[in-house]
């Protein structure tokens, strides 16, 4: 199988940042003229011995990092006068609350709550005294499971190791997945353990393990919900396109699935393809009473929607909120706006394929996630080509990215692309 080395195209350049060295400077004094401040931090949910990143303004004097439950942290480090680094301390009370910087003379308080994780696992795709072979997957269920970093499990000669998370296939909060080393797994009969940040212990259940014996590899294949053949006709403003759980038929919805579909398609990534022009798309629930994301999805909108350049669309559909999702068992899921077809609605899933993976190469592959039509007009000292982190908009910015993206946005290369024939540009702060 090709492997492809995707190389974050990002219409922004941070490359010419190291010829920037003045402006820096300049930006480090204007942050101390501007004062104690927290712009962000990261990540806003937490358990103990999580590292914590917090970026802001006038750090150069802070002496204490305060957790809610104001537990102050004097042992951090400090990354110029904009960012500062710490370790999330012991006893913090779980209904979370404000973070907080301190100096001798004044105190900075995040716009943004800090929440506290709670790891909870509610069950395993291979159950008590199932067989599994090197080189399957083991599906983790559960919540908060961004916390667990660790899988212990036994080598041949019975000895136990650790497999970390960066081995890991995350599925969002509530779903991990741990591939079983294909040879260095013992022969027989044990359970595995979970281990957490903050110094949790799960058992796995108790499973029959065997070595692989046969080559093969992991290949990502479509596995297809349901496949239209466009007789139900576009959207329109419509809901026909509607899709609900087996058992909660109310004779309205295009198909209905059974409980383990159900389930997936509420947890998991599902991708629904469309034949369009120019789709406006919303996913709601059959009640109208509520819709995901709150938008609707058009070309140039957002990221998750993708030409395919054959007339079709792929959406992107992840509907982890469970304040969403607890509301579809019994309204249904609903796929309505205006100007497209819908033809499939499918997932990916990792699968064992026998036989060696094919040969291939890296490639350097162009990912674009924001793209300009030149309507907002030339920059002229203006500041309209301002982007931001979702929940941090103030209505000014012409685009926001949903967490993951950004933190790839502020450590990684990308390229901005304009339309000009002498550009002078700027990278800077929308203050």
């Amino acid at each position: 199988m090709k492997k492809i080395f995707k190389y974050f195209g990002i219409f922004l350049s941070v490359a010419l940042l190291g010829a920037f060295t003045g402006c820096i400077q300049e930006q480090e004094i204007d942050s101390a003229e501007i004062g104690l401040g927290i712009k962000v931090f990261f990540p806003t949910k937490v358990v103990t011995g999580q590292p914590v990143t917090i970026n802001g303004t006038g750090f150069q004097d802070v002496t204490e990092v305060v957790f809610p439950g104001d537990i102050a942290v004097t042992s951090f480090e400090r990354v110029g006068g904009n960012m500062i680094r710490v370790v999330t301390p012991y006893g913090l009370p779980s209904e979370g609350g404000t973070l907080k910087v301190r100096t001798p003379e004044e105190e900075a308080v995040a716009g943004t709550a800090m929440t506290i994780g709670n790891t909870v696992v509610t069950g395993f795709s291979k159950q008590e005294g199932e067989t599994v072979t090197g080189g399957e997957q083991i599906m983790i269920y559960g919540k908060d499971l961004e916390f667990i970093n660790g899988v212990e499990l036994l080598d041949p000669d019975g000895i136990p190791y650790v497999i970390h998370d960066d081995d890991f296939y995350r599925k969002g909060t509530n779903s991990v997945v741990i591939t079983v080393p294909k040879r260095n797994i013992f022969t027989g009969s044990f359970a595995g353990k979970l281990f957490t940040i903050d110094g949790k212990e799960f058992k796995m259940p108790e499973l029959a393990y065997e070595p692989s014996m046969e080559g093969g590899h992991w290949a990502t294949v479509k596995k297809t919900l349901w496949k239209g053949d466009g007789s139900a006709g576009a959207v329109s403003w419509s809901g026909q396109y509607r899709f609900a759980l087996e058992g909660h038929e109310t004779g309205e919805e295009i198909h209905a699935f059974p409980e383990d579909e159900w389930k997936l398609i509420k947890t998991e990534t599902i991708f629904l393809v469309v034949e369009a022009t120019d789709p406006q798309i919303r996913v709601t629930t059959g009640w109208w009473s509520g819709s995901w994301c709150d938008k609707d999805f058009q070309p140039g909108n957002d990221e998750r929607l993708a030409d395919n350049g054959d007339g079709t669309w792929t959406l992107t559909v992840t509907l982890s909120d469970p304040d969403y999702t607890e509301l579809l068992d019994d309204q249904h899921l609903l796929f309505t706006g205006d100007r497209f077809t819908p033809l499939e609605l499918y997932y990916e899933a990792q699968e064992w394929v026998e036989g060696e993976e094919e040969e291939g190469h890296w490639e350097i592959v162009k990912d674009s996630f924001w793209k300009g039509d030149g309507s907002a007009g030339a920059v002229s000292w203006s500041g309209q080509y301002r982007f931001a982190l979702e929940g941090h908009e103030t209505g000014e910015e012409i685009a926001s990215f949903p967490v993951e993206l950004w933190e790839r946005i502020k450590s990684e290369t990308f390229y901005l692309v304009v339309e000009a024939t002498d550009p002078q540009i700027r990278v800077t702060t929308g203050w």
